[in-house]
């Protein structure tokens, strides 16, 4: 008899101990503190890094990604995992890629290069793809009209150089300058874009532009060669991926004619460039991290404009121009953001 009078006033505390564990073990969980398992919107987000090509710019983007997202507070491991596949300049091997992609758990794409772009948009349909290390992604017919209005799965930051500076650089280097050299692929959508854009720029400043079509990396040293044999006043080369690759050989050949070259990209300042004006890749991947982290709170991907990289470097290296018999003014000295002396 007193035994049944004991065990009927511990039922209320045991009941009490059981609803408080349940309680607290799913606060637990529901902060994402159990097993490291919840991101935003409740689940791990599994992203893939598509490239065409392992270029300085791509280097730069994923590794100013890569902080981009943890500045913004998310964490690898925790609330995404990242696979980074490259195509090594290879279109069938890039078509595979996205073929992989297709068969597995990607839940957000991103994007670099306008060719990988460009195949994205053939071969992905609702997975959302964020893309960076783009010319102009309106010279792909489907992609878009403008800024704010685009496929309802596709958004990112894009480059459009400014070429008009670039070739105020030069003028104000080379007064007497005529006319400027360069190679491009015309198998890259960019690359013939940048072309045009080098094209008009030129005819602003009184100087014209002798172009020369490369299509493997084969071709650009005998390419090079003839350009510089043409005699030109200077290499001015755009940026795309097969002259990327190979612009060491295009500096030392140039060097050969005692040519100046100006070109795009940052680190080519320090491989045979006169003068760059390169845009700022890191900076601009991690505020497109800021893109992703709205997307995985729910944002729709239709409602966020694509946005222009704003940030470019004047980067002058004097021991170049010097080696060629070119004297950078003190006027472009003075509106460079680093000068290499040797």
């Amino acid at each position: 008899m007193r035994t049944t009078v004991y065990n009927h006033r511990l039922i209320p505390l045991v009941l009490v101990v059981a609803a408080a564990t349940v309680f607290f073990a799913s606060c637990k969980k529901s902060d994402g503190d159990e097993g490291g398992q919840a991101g935003p919107g409740g689940r791990m987000w599994n992203f893939t890094i598509v490239k065409f090509e392992e270029l300085q710019q791509t280097e730069d983007t994923e590794r100013g990604l890569r902080v981009g997202l943890r500045d913004v507070g998310l964490v690898e491991g925790k609330d995404f995992e990242i696979t980074s596949m490259n195509a090594h300049g290879d279109v069938p091997v890039l078509r595979g890629l996205f073929d992989k992609v297709a068969a597995g758990s990607t839940d957000l794409l991103i994007s670099l290069q306008t060719s990988t772009l460009h195949t994205a948009i053939k071969r992905v349909d609702n997975t959302p793809i964020v893309f960076m290390v783009v010319a102009n992604p309106f010279v792909i017919s489907t992609v878009g009209v403008n800024d704010s209005v685009h496929l309802p799965n596709v958004t990112g930051v894009y480059t459009n150089t400014t070429f008009d500076r670039m070739l105020g650089y030069i003028k104000e280097c080379m007064p007497k300058a005529k006319r400027i050299g360069t190679l491009f692929s015309s198998l890259e959508m960019n690359a013939t874009y940048y072309k045009s854009q080098l094209i008009t720029a030129a005819a602003k400043h009184g100087m014209t532009v002798d172009a020369i079509d490369v299509s493997t990396k084969a071709d650009v040293a005998p390419a090079v060669n003839a350009l510089c044999s043409r005699t030109p006043d200077a290499i001015c080369q755009i940026e795309d991926n097969l002259t990327s690759a190979m612009f060491p050989i295009i500096a030392q050949t140039a060097r050969k004619y005692n040519l100046p070259v100006f070109s795009f990209v940052n680190e080519q300042a320090r491989t045979g460039s006169s003068i760059v004006f390169a845009p700022d890749y890191y900076e601009s991947a991690k505020e497109a991290a800021e893109t992703i982290a709205q997307i995985m709170k729910g944002t729709k991907v239709a409602a966020i404009p694509f946005r222009r990289i704003d940030k470019f470097h004047l980067i002058v290296n004097s021991a170049n121009a010097k080696a060629v018999g070119l004297t950078i003014p003190p006027s472009v000295l003075a509106q460079a953001d680093s000068v290499i002396t040797q």
